[in-house]
């Protein structure tokens, strides 16, 4: 894998130049003269490259994304639900006459959303043209597919409410519902267990991207997700009733496609690799549901250890600035971001902890509401810079800058910051001792 890196430019005699002398030091005055300044310097080099995840595990995580959504700088990302059904249960009397009423596909909002959701929505439902099976690692992934009928069996517009719990209910063919029905009254035996997957292998559902500027996330549980099947029993009183045909949890997913064109992502490829954020106009991103993350590194701290005869880091902050206009009340800032310890190799071998150490830090956001340019992100990467200086060769460590695992498989959470050629640069601020002499 090629790794391309933006060069260097911090030299001594700009610490130098940058640097803050502590002149408050006055203890020992009359006895020896003080044998070590305090430095401040925010002007350390930070190189900024950005990963693709080869692929994210969308398998059983409860909710069904679908939707489409565009982003100002990296196109567009759409998701489609695989919604695979289990055995239905049924307990009306054979000796009953039943008539259908309807057969309903019904979409229960979990409450995430991105995008405009003040414009309508279109999705359409396709049925399954093949039994969707794990991977044998049991898992499927966001790259995941299975063949589907491109005719739509059904379709749905309307307006998304995702913070209101109401549900989108959409009518599929009386044909399948009579079917259903006919075959469940009569005890057909492709109603049992594993031959119901063979005769229904179960639905899609996708958005029509000329009628879709936002992307939502379902619920999909024992009544969520779930096939409707609204029926009459013939009596004295025309008993209503109903069958509901749960998803099956284990094997329903969502599948992502991310149309890059246009953007400077085009032509890069789509997995395991590394671009420097010169290559992405200056920018590390990080991106929910197609997986990108960012690494940092830190090539020139040893630089300041030619600034006396020891140096020794007191505290460090890093400082990440999202580019304004990559966030809108669409679009929220994502309240928490995480660092891991990398390798030469970008293996994790560590976590920034919190001051107590005992999470991962998840970095402060400060937000500024009237100059949006001073909103940014601070952690507090003393220990690790403490334990980084002096380090050389394969000992040298970066730093990963990512979301949480739910943030990547349940989300488009996303975040694009500033390098360190920008008007708001990325900035590490370093404070530390310089000492003259022992």
């Amino acid at each position: 894998m090629d790794k391309k890196w933006i060069p260097g430019w911090l030299l001594v005699g700009q610490l130098l130049l940058f640097a803050c002398y502590d002149e408050t030091n006055t203890y020992g005055d009359n006895l020896v003269e003080s044998a070590f300044r305090n430095v401040m310097v925010d002007t350390c080099t930070v190189t900024v490259t950005s990963t693709v995840i080869d692929s994210l595990e969308t398998t059983g995580q409860g909710l069904a994304l679908v939707g489409c959504y565009t982003h100002p700088s990296w196109g567009t990302v759409s998701a489609s639900a695989y919604l695979p059904y289990a055995t239905p249960s049924y307990n009306t009397d054979a000796d009953e006459t039943v008539y259908l009423d309807s057969l309903v596909l019904s979409l229960d909002y979990q409450g995430y959303s991105i995008g405009d959701t003040t414009q309508p929505m279109r999705l359409t439902v396709h049925r399954l043209q093949e039994r969707i099976f794990l991977n044998d690692n049991g898992y499927l992934y966001n790259n995941s597919s299975f063949a589907y009928d491109p005719e739509p069996m059904a379709s749905c517009t309307f307006l998304p409410r995702p913070g209101e719990g109401r549900k989108v209910e959409i009518r599929l063919p009386d044909e399948l519902g009579e079917d259903l029905l006919e075959r469940l009254h009569r005890r057909d035996d492709t109603m049992e267990d594993e031959r119901f997957e063979q005769y229904f292998n179960g639905l899609v559902v996708v958005p029509d991207p000329t009628v879709c500027q936002s992307a939502l996330a379902f619920s999909v549980g024992d009544s969520a997700s779930a096939l409707i099947l609204h029926y009459r029993i013939e009596d004295a009183y025309a008993e209503e009733s109903e069958c509901v045909i749960s998803p099956n949890t284990d094997k329903q997913f969502y599948h992502v496609d991310h149309d890059r064109s246009g953007t400077e992502m085009d032509g890069l490829p789509t997995k395991k690799f590394e671009v420097a954020s010169a290559d992405l106009g200056n920018r590390g991103v990080l991106f929910g549901g197609i997986g990108w993350y960012s690494r940092l590194q830190f090539p020139h701290l040893n630089n300041i250890l030619e600034l006396g005869e020891r140096v020794s880091i007191e505290s460090a902050y890093l400082r990440i600035y999202p580019e304004v206009g990559s966030w809108s009340a669409d679009n929220p800032l994502p309240d928490s971001l995480y660092l891991y310890i990398v390798d030469e190799n970008n293996v994790v071998t560590d976590a920034v902890m919190d001051y107590l150490g005992e999470e991962v830090q998840s970095g402060t956001l400060y937000e500024d509401d009237t100059y949006r340019e001073n909103t940014y992100y601070s952690f507090d990467v003393s220990e690790f810079m403490q334990e980084e200086l002096g380090a050389s060769g394969q000992y040298k460590h970066g730093l990963q800058l990512v979301f949480n695992d739910d943030t990547y498989t349940q989300t488009f959470r996303n975040m694009t910051f500033n390098d360190q050629q920008s008007d708001y640069p990325i900035v590490l601020q370093l404070i530390f001792k310089v000492y003259e002499s022992y």
